[in-house]
């Protein structure tokens, strides 16, 4: 697990940021580390390492923020129409970063779950900052909160941070049966 000395020293010796971006990093990594302290922050270190912002062209239909994970770079829209809280957004960077492998991030290695894993990022962004702006995902975070009573709180966590969806999968299965 690595600590948060390697982490500034990663988000330090990018290239790519710059040193309010670098501050912001680690403030609100700091802040994520308090709320949830036993998660591995292997991943996002290396993430950190090589990390890029850039936009979203007008033409692309990603929404206000995207990470994409192949070029790890945390894109944002060109003209953020709306009253967005940033730090919200970047948590969620930091989330996906935290819970990404060389495809996915959290738990969409089903693509039946993509939706979800994004309103679960959403819940945990918002446990962890709050979030003083709008939301493009009030319904899906509605819907999640309700699925995870039925999965279970603790399927949906792990099943986020060890990149496994699987388990949310025959929870709801298993749930389906349950109901017949």
């Amino acid at each position: 697990m690595d600590t948060l000395e390697d982490i500034k020293v990663s988000i330090k010796n990018n290239p790519n940021l710059n040193d309010d971006i670098r501050n912001k990093l680690m403030e609100l990594i700091l802040i994520f580390k308090k709320k949830i302290p036993n998660i591995d922050l292997s991943r996002l270190n290396e993430r950190l390492k090589t990390v890029k912002f850039g936009k979203i062209s007008k033409f692309e239909r990603k929404g206000t923020y995207y990470y994409d994970v192949l070029k790890n770079e945390i894109l944002f829209s060109k003209n953020l129409e709306g009253n967005y809280d940033i730090d919200n957004l970047l948590i969620k960077a930091i989330l996906e970063m935290t819970t990404s492998t060389a495809t996915y991030t959290g738990f969409s290695s089903d693509e039946k779950l993509v939706a979800l894993n994004l309103a679960y990022t959403e819940i945990l962004a918002n446990y962890i900052i709050g979030n003083e702006g709008d939301s493009d995902l009030e319904e899906e975070m509605l819907i999640t909160n309700l699925l995870s009573h039925i999965i279970g709180k603790d399927t949906m966590f792990n099943s986020y941070f060890m990149n496994n969806g699987e388990p949310i999968i025959k929870a709801m299965q298993d749930a389906e049966v349950g109901l017949l």
